[in-house]
């Protein structure tokens, strides 16, 4: 319909197709736009969607690219756990440490005149557990047995070294008295506060 058809209408028929015009404006702005509008919302929200699972298959498609060198590391950082907990173990395994320096003052030719394992003292997350030696032998049988201790995987500590003359052997090598602290290591496994964060 062009314009001159429209202005040859009388004003009863140009205000019945403003009122249709208005009822189709009207049932747009009641029915069919918010429909679109809950539509539209709808894709949004289905193409966040589908960006978020997109994201999430690059980094599992990234993860299961490199899934054998996490393998490897997770691997080494067993190794590496392994060899931290025979330096460093969970538990004070005090009676395999006394038979421990029980072989190594026999194989350095000590005479072991007391050994007197002390109660353990716990300090963060690791734990000592002091062990006093008194032994008699030569400054070299002393020095052997010393070098062997610091050779076990285990991390042992000397302290308080006392050597004191007690006679000349026949060979002309001085016996010694000596006493000394020997102290092993436990890893202490800390409870987490409550409410602390993990």
């Amino acid at each position: 319909m062009d314009m001159s058809a429209l202005s040859k209408l009388n004003m009863q028929q140009k205000l019945l197709i403003l009122g249709v015009v208005l009822v189709l404006i009207l049932l747009l702005d009641l029915y069919v736009w918010p429909g679109y509008l809950s539509e539209r919302n709808t894709l949004a929200a289905l193409q966040s969607q589908e960006r978020s699972l997109q994201a999430k298959v690059l980094e599992t498609q990234a993860i299961a690219d490199h899934k054998q060198e996490f393998q490897d590391e997770l691997n080494k950082l067993s190794e590496q756990l392994s060899e931290a907990l025979t330096k460093l173990p969970n538990s004070s395994d005090v009676d395999k440490y006394l038979v421990t320096l029980n072989t190594l003052s026999k194989t350095s030719e000590l005479n072991v005149i007391q050994v007197q394992p002390m109660p353990e003292v716990v300090k963060g997350f690791y734990a000592e557990i002091p062990v006093q030696l008194h032994v008699t032998g030569t400054y070299t049988d002393i020095a052997m047995f010393l070098f062997k201790l610091a050779e076990l995987q285990r991390i042992v500590n000397v302290a308080d070294i006392s050597l004191t003359v007690l006679q000349q052997t026949s060979t002309g090598k001085a016996m010694l008295d000596a006493s000394f602290m020997t102290k092993i290591f436990r890893f202490v496994e800390t409870t987490p506060l409550p409410g602390a964060k993990k």
